[in-house]
């Protein structure tokens, strides 16, 4: 995909003028919300844009003549020292909300701590870095705290560090805002906490887009905080009713201060609650919820001294994200990876399991890939499925009565495969000769799924051959249809791969 046919046009009425065509920018979290809306803008802008993805597993959607994509992890500094070496301005755009409270706060310091140091060595002239508003006091979340903590580390460089702070961030597609809308959608009456009566200063994503991009071409910047917000300060009551009132929605609040637990323990008990009708995960949603007990306000205006454009309203922000979604035009999401492909989607499952559910069976097979591989790859068609037929015809006979293409669609031929054939109600999504088949569902079902084989040589005459089923479940029936079925998944996917062992034996 060209990021310039994708360019949203924040910036085409800023002040500033872009740097010499050319120009060398680092964005790391390439794949993130933020980041996907601010490359296209870069692009445009002639700018020669450098994107950082943590795992080759996540491979980008935009490509473009001045698009370089790198692959390193801050955690390591060797892979970082190519990616900054030649590079004009850096943003520092990594943020971790989906592993355990300690852990995160750990590797955020620790990544923070190396990218200083190696773009130290590299001699960049600029790191912006966006970070989260927050009074400095015992009540700031953990998220919060750790956001501000890494801008602390990155300050101590030698190289000037422009840190921008804000609060909600609303647009298609960001987690405050799915947040927002979906409490609105599937509950009538809202918990309601007195310390949740802080005031907040939302900020449009194109707003955001046009002070990072605005940062970068102004010149002779020094080391210091910078807070953006938008135009409404709002209370978390105030954000609720007028979301709602745009949602034509009636909200209702009720107090559960009577309750004997703590903040962090509401605010994750209400996230496992909302997680039932919702897509965001757990731990992503307690921790947006735990930031509602903190005032997150501008208190300091000078950006707007640098860049005098007049931040949008609260109305004018939602309303636009409204317009963008019934357009189908959200082309960035908060999970920072379009469902499109199980590669792309697996970094999920590294921090989120409720989110990708799987099931795992294995086996050992005296025999070398070669010979098991062939009978692996004959699967579905006029074959069958090799055990349990009965179920496989069952479900095929399911997916018919609703509208889908069930087992009538068989395979184009019965001993060779390619990506992009179909095998019944499945499709070749990968394979990789000897090592792994990816088959993605296209049976009807409340979420998206995989069947995916594995081989791995454990010995010059032992392969183990492992049999993984993906599941990414729509909120609510999703659950209920994974629970359903994870009972037979025992039973099939052994019985599967004992076949697998007795075929692969008299091939060899």
């Amino acid at each position: 995909m060209d990021p310039e046919k994708v360019n949203y046009h924040y910036c085409d009425n800023l002040s500033t003028r872009p740097l010499p065509p050319g120009t060398r920018i680092l964005v790391t979290g390439a794949n993130g919300y933020i980041g996907h809306r601010l490359i296209p803008e870069l692009v445009y802008r002639g700018y020669v844009v450098r994107c950082m993805f943590r795992k080759k597993r996540c491979p980008p959607i935009l490509s473009h003549s001045n698009l370089e994509i790198v692959y390193a992890d801050c955690l390591s500094k060797e892979e970082l020292r190519p990616v900054l070496k030649g590079v004009h301005t850096a943003y520092y755009l990594i943020h971790s909300m989906r592993r355990k409270t300690k852990e995160f706060l750990e590797k955020d310091k620790q990544a923070a701590k190396n990218f200083k140091s190696v773009a130290e060595e590299c001699g960049i002239q600029r790191i912006i870095y966006l970070g989260g508003l927050g009074e400095k006091n015992s009540n700031l979340s953990v998220h919060l705290r750790s956001r501000q903590e890494v801008g602390k580390i990155l300050s101590k460089s030698r190289i000037p560090v422009v840190k921008l702070r804000a609060a909600i961030i609303l647009g298609a597609g960001s987690a405050s805002y799915e947040l927002l809308k979906s409490m609105i959608e599937h509950n009538q009456r809202i918990p309601f906490l007195p310390k949740f009566n802080s005031r907040c200063q939302p900020v449009a994503i194109r707003d955001v887009i046009k002070y990072l991009v605005g940062m970068l071409e102004t010149e002779n910047l020094t080391t210091r905080i910078y807070h953006i917000g938008g135009k409404d300060i709002l209370t978390y009551r105030e954000i609720i009713q007028r979301f709602a009132k745009l949602l034509n929605k009636n909200v209702d609040f009720f107090d559960v201060s009577w309750i004997p637990l703590s903040v962090e323990t509401l605010c994750r008990i209400y996230a496992c609650w909302l997680h039932f009708f919702i897509s965001i995960p757990v731990n992503i949603c307690s921790l947006l919820l735990q930031g509602l007990v903190t005032d997150v306000i501008c208190r300091d205006t000078a950006i707007r001294g640098i860049l005098p454009f007049e931040p949008l309203d609260f109305k004018t922000s939602v309303t636009l994200a409204l317009e963008k979604e019934n357009q189908s035009r959200v082309f960035s999401h908060w999970t920072g990876v379009p469902p499109e492909r199980m590669a792309d989607l697996m970094p999920i499952s590294e921090y989120e399991a409720r989110e990708f559910l799987v099931d795992e069976y294995s086996i050992d097979i005296p025999a070398k890939p070669e010979k098991i591989f062939p009978v692996v790859t004959r699967i579905g068609g006029d074959h069958g499925w090799f055990h349990a037929n009965f179920l496989w015809r069952l479900r095929g006979f399911l997916d018919r009565m609703v509208g889908g293409i069930g087992l009538q669609r068989g395979r184009r031929e019965l001993e060779h495969l390619q990506v992009g054939d179909a095998i019944d109600f499945f499709r070749v999504e990968d394979m990789q000769p000897n090592r792994e088949l990816l088959l993605r569902a296209e049976m009807i079902s409340p979420g998206l799924s995989w069947l995916q084989f594995i081989l791995e040589q454990k010995t010059h005459h032992c392969t183990r051959l492992t049999l993984r089923m993906h599941f990414i479940p729509n909120p609510f029936m999703g659950h209920l249809y994974w629970f359903s079925l994870s009972k037979f998944h025992a039973f099939i996917f052994r019985g599967l791969l004992r076949y697998f062992r007795k075929q692969s034996l008299i091939l060899s």
